[in-house]
């Protein structure tokens, strides 16, 4: 193939190097080539793991015109060996999400695949919104306004320009209902987990602030998982600590004090389970790439440890 245009072929050589380079993943962590990797998930279609991730560019903040534009999108069957993709999904420069996209989260319901993203304005004012793929490489926004909309709910802080926290979606269905819980803060200033519910992915309903903290002014990634024994954990970071509580009842946190389950942890996503021993991907602001783990919950003491060797990726079927 020829090109007149140098960028095209530019663009092109680059897009071939992402997909042939190869680390030690395990050992280093995925990120794609020249890149860093932040908040991400993981889903699972047919075997294939597809990675949608905050890509951004070394050294530069988050909060910067410029950096962390797009969704990084990666695939692999076995952790061992990641195929990158170009990138999927981009800010709106006419939109509300113009300034930056963060965190999303993809799940799969009525024959297309949902995800949810954090939209930034370039005042850094946050919202959440959807976009719907039928192929999980091409994403469409699904509506051009956001659905999770903080500055109208009552328990919420949410000034219109400087921003507040309003991020790091993920969602459940639970009784023929979605549930949305998310990452905010309250009027009176503290951080907390909040929650929204829906019938039908697009139309939200506020149900308030979930589980709340008196220390906190920000929290990051929640995600929530049923135990085996049928109650809830509701995972989450801040202040550099990934930790978690259990309830019951996941429309209803107890007000305790949260469980640490690592210090230096900021998001993390679980793959596979058997019993009490869970393999997890995670991340955190020391090393920008996503790290594969293990979590024995029967220990004295659960924290998580890094997978380094294949063996530990066959006890769980990979």
């Amino acid at each position: 193939m020829s090109f007149a245009n140098m960028d095209g072929k530019c663009y092109c050589d680059a897009i071939a190097r992402q997909r042939s380079h190869q680390e030690d993943w395990l050992k280093v962590g995925y990120a794609p080539l020249g890149f860093y990797l932040k908040d991400f998930c993981l889903h699972e279609v047919d075997g294939i793991w597809h990675l949608y991730h905050i890509a951004g560019t070394p050294g530069v903040s988050c909060c910067l015109p410029g950096n962390e534009l797009f969704f990084g999108h990666a695939t692999t069957r076995d952790f061992l060996t990641w195929e990158t993709h170009e990138p999927c999904f981009f800010i709106d420069v006419r939109g509300w999400d113009h300034g930056h996209v963060f965190a999303p989260f993809v799940i799969s319901h009525g024959g297309r695949h949902w995800m949810f993203y954090t939209g930034v304005a370039t005042d850094n004012t946050q919202r959440i919104g959807v976009a719907t793929s039928t192929d999980l490489f091409h994403w469409t926004r699904a509506s051009d306004r956001p659905v999770i909309r903080p500055e109208e709910y009552a328990w919420s802080f949410c000034p219109t320009s400087g921003g507040a926290a309003c991020r790091d979606a993920h969602v459940i269905e639970l009784n023929g209902k979605f549930q949305l819980y998310y990452t905010a803060v309250q009027k009176d200033g503290n951080g907390c987990v909040a929650r929204a519910s829906s019938h039908d992915l697009l139309t939200w309903r506020d149900e308030g602030v979930a589980y709340g903290f008196t220390a906190w002014n920000q929290c990051e990634s929640s995600n929530v998982q049923q135990l085996d024994d049928g109650r809830w954990r509701l995972f989450f970071g801040g202040h550099h600590a990934w930790s978690y509580i259990d309830s019951d009842n996941p429309l209803c946190w107890p007000d305790v004090l949260p469980r640490k389950l690592r210090d230096d942890i900021t998001g993390m996503e679980v793959i596979r389970r058997r019993g009490n021993r869970w393999l997890v991907a995670y991340f955190g602001l020391r090393y920008y790439r996503m790290l594969v783990g293990m979590v024995d919950w029967s220990a004295a003491e659960p924290t998580i440890l890094q997978v380094v060797s294949r063996d530990d990726l066959a006890e769980f079927g990979l």
